[in-house]
């Protein structure tokens, strides 16, 4: 098996120029991405769904090769995002305060999420563990850490499938690995797939799936995978308004859930962008 060429990039707003950034990309994103970006209220959210489009985009273009400006995003009939006119290319989208994020795979399956810690500790554990994941946690208020990464690997796994969360947090359970600290590898029943949760600064936590096929279960937590996705969250520099080729622009790269962006609560997204 061919494992699958995978970018996970992170886009952190509080660095200076966020917004300058989201203002010279937008033009750039096709009609149907600016009228839904337009119905949000908040500007952090449209700040956040703008970004998040285009680390989708930058990272499509430097797997392809072209420039991120030639590319258009459109969604699969579960609601999942994709680059037009490539359909191995699989994207997630994701953001959630300080951060937006994009995971772009060739030839697979993926999946991504981030939230911040203290969102998900206000959460009732029984809004979203199984009792078998309750059990191997602390008592509430420790393990907020390993709470969050839960929460942030369902969620990974739903926009994986595209079942979103219809699938329901407390079917997707996690098993942790054994041995293993940050980045966190984790395995679930609910799908094949190789999961990872990882620390950002400020807070936060993320996770990424990737599908390849059923010999993806088999990949040990050193495969090419997971040690790129530890590697790929960088500064960035803002994007040229005119248009500046993949390479020239860096990226980074009951409540049943914690407080959404309000891009969540559009149904016809929610499957795929956080």
């Amino acid at each position: 098996m061919t494992t699958p060429t995978t970018l996970v990039l992170a886009y952190d707003l509080r660095t200076p120029g966020a917004e300058a950034a989201a203002r010279a990309v937008l033009p750039r994103l096709s009609g149907d991405d600016r009228e839904r970006i337009a119905r949000l209220r908040r500007p952090d959210d449209r700040t956040r769904s703008v970004l998040a489009r285009w680390l989708a985009l930058q990272g499509a273009a430097r797997l392809l090769g072209t420039s991120w400006t030639g590319l258009r995003l459109t969604r699969d009939p579960r609601g999942r995002p994709r680059v037009v006119g490539r359909p191995r290319l699989a994207l997630s989208l994701a953001h959630s305060g300080r951060y937006a994020m994009a995971a772009v795979a060739c030839g697979g399956r993926v999946g991504v999420d981030v939230e911040e810690i203290s969102r998900v500790a206000a959460l009732p554990d029984s809004a979203y563990l199984t009792p078998a994941e309750i059990s191997a946690l602390p008592p509430a208020p420790h393990g907020t850490e390993s709470r969050a990464a839960l929460w942030t690997l369902k969620e990974a796994a739903t926009k994986l499938t595209g079942e979103g969360l219809r699938a329901g947090m407390r079917r997707v359970g996690f098993r942790r690995r054994e041995g293993t600290r940050w980045p966190a590898v984790a395995q679930t029943s609910y799908t094949p797939g190789v999961f990872t949760a990882h620390r950002l600064p400020g807070g936060y936590v993320c996770a990424v799936g990737l599908d390849s096929g059923p010999e993806t279960e088999q990949q040990t937590e050193r495969s090419v995978y997971v040690m790129q996705v530890t590697r790929t969250v960088q500064e960035h520099r803002t994007p040229n308004p005119g248009g500046a080729p993949a390479d020239e622009d860096d990226a980074a790269v009951v409540r049943e859930r914690p407080e959404p962006d309000e891009e969540e609560a559009e149904p016809h997204i929610w499957l795929s962008v956080n």
